[in-house]
């Protein structure tokens, strides 16, 4: 739910679990925003409790939003445990926060943010499974691409694991297309799976969805694989 008040603030206010469904209708609702009457979006957490990727990647695809377009973000009175989150992830940086202490600024932007991203690797089989968590963009594109170009020594099959992936940057699309081209050339493929509302809509407004598979779940994904084999 949001409202626009007369100084040409906008505030949202959070359910107390931030996950699932709930980032898609805040996308929704600032995108039927009118064009002028506002300036500044403030993000009421004081409710919310619980928060998952979804939700972290809604608040890194607000920042960015918001700032190509010239206006604020605030974020307002986030639960300790949700501050804590933001903090653990790095992405507080971006945000102008409000905490009962006064006002926390933002001293970064994403470019500037040194740890966003982290990948763990493991065999299922004859697939490379990567699980993917943080905040994937544009400079870590490079260090994904040189990750998995690593990870082919083991095989021409790579399953990424999005689910605990909370944004993922268009420009960094390129590394993971060049990737899938290099496991198509070799015999093999790529594909995706559980990857959250933000992260997949990025994916499938680029087209990407129609060239690399994207699956529930892992073992959809698997199953799929032995089944194109036979």
């Amino acid at each position: 739910m949001s409202n626009t008040d007369d100084s040409g603030t906008t505030t949202f206010k959070l359910p107390e679990r931030f996950n699932s469904d709930t980032p898609r209708k805040i996308i929704t609702d600032l995108q039927e925003l009118p064009q002028g009457g506002w300036d500044c979006v403030v993000i009421d957490m004081s409710a919310t409790i619980s928060m998952d990727s979804s939700g972290i990647g809604v608040l890194v695809f607000l920042y960015k939003e918001l700032t190509a377009k010239g206006k604020a973000l605030i974020l307002k009175r986030p639960q300790r445990n949700i501050y804590n989150l933001l903090m653990e992830t790095g992405i507080d940086r971006l945000f102008d926060v409000e905490l009962s202490s006064g006002i926390k600024r933002g001293d970064a932007d994403l470019g500037d943010l040194d740890v966003q991203l982290h990948m763990e690797e493991e065999m299922v089989g004859d697939v490379c499974l990567i699980s993917m968590s943080g905040v994937m963009n544009y400079p870590a594109g490079s260090s994904l691409f040189k990750n998995m170009f690593v990870s082919m020594a083991s095989g021409n099959k790579i399953l990424l694991d999005l689910k605990e992936l909370a944004f993922f940057d268009s420009l960094s699309m390129g590394s993971v297309l060049r990737l899938s081209r290099l496991l198509v050339d070799s015999g093999g493929s790529m594909r995706i799976c559980r990857a959250n509302h933000v992260v997949r809509n990025v994916f499938e407004s680029l087209g990407v969805d129609a060239i690399i598979p994207f699956y529930d779940t892992k073992e959809a994904a698997l199953e799929d694989w032995v089944r194109w084999i036979m």
